[in-house]
């Protein structure tokens, strides 16, 4: 009886080793993975009252060594701008606030010039999360937000973590594809699937286009 016991074990032990010798992961993986379908983007009508725009980390434009958004690093980020320009335009229209972040070193004259903040606008400083450590959350609240509009780069970094955020903080998301940047567009694609398909996040998160976004 014990020796079947054993040799019972034995073969259980010798199953699992098998198992997790041949588990593949995902980096073993990483080549055969299809690309998912691109998730679908939606025309916006923009709620004037309770919404903000946010644009994040467009500092460096005029000197490279000031932040992210340069020619060197993110071309991407550089490129957007006309686009960025015509959101900020429209928002300011409308009568939406615009809120800045700029990154660690950097002061509101780094900003892209044709982003310049004005007078009174909100401008926080900080990493990755534009909650983190500012007063970005205390702004938004005593403006009465529930929307915000976001903007920036990195895609991976301060559009991801600062979007992400609000809308687990239960905010409401608009997010224009053409008006977040990386280096890299994967990253831009990784960031679009994820607010397009993460729980929590998802359900709080439009995916739209400049255009498509109407004061």
């Amino acid at each position: 009886m014990k020796t079947r016991r054993y040799k019972a074990l034995a073969a259980f032990a010798i199953a699992l080793l098998s198992a997790s010798a041949t588990q593949a992961t995902i980096i073993d993986d990483w080549n055969t993975i299809k690309v998912p379908p691109a998730p679908a983007l939606k025309p916006v009508s923009v709620n004037t009252s309770d919404t903000a725009l946010l644009l994040l980390d467009f500092n460096g434009a005029q000197d490279p060594t000031k932040g992210p958004c340069n020619t060197k690093n993110k071309p991407r980020c550089i490129a957007s701008l006309p686009k960025v320009e015509k959101l900020m335009n429209e928002a300011r229209k409308s009568g939406v606030p615009v809120i800045y972040s700029i990154t660690g070193g950097a002061t509101k004259g780094d900003i892209a010039s044709v982003l310049a903040p004005k007078a009174g606008d909100a401008i926080v400083q900080a990493g990755a999360n534009k909650f983190i450590n500012t007063d970005l959350e205390k702004i938004l609240s005593e403006k009465h937000i529930k929307t915000i509009i976001v903007a920036g780069t990195a895609s991976e970094g301060a559009v991801l973590n600062t979007a992400a955020y609000a809308a687990l903080k239960g905010m409401n998301v608009i997010l224009p594809v053409d008006g977040m940047s990386s280096t890299d567009p994967y990253a831009e694609q990784y960031v679009a699937w994820h607010f397009a398909n993460a729980p929590g996040v998802s359900a709080k998160t439009t995916l739209t286009t400049i255009d498509e976004i109407k004061f």
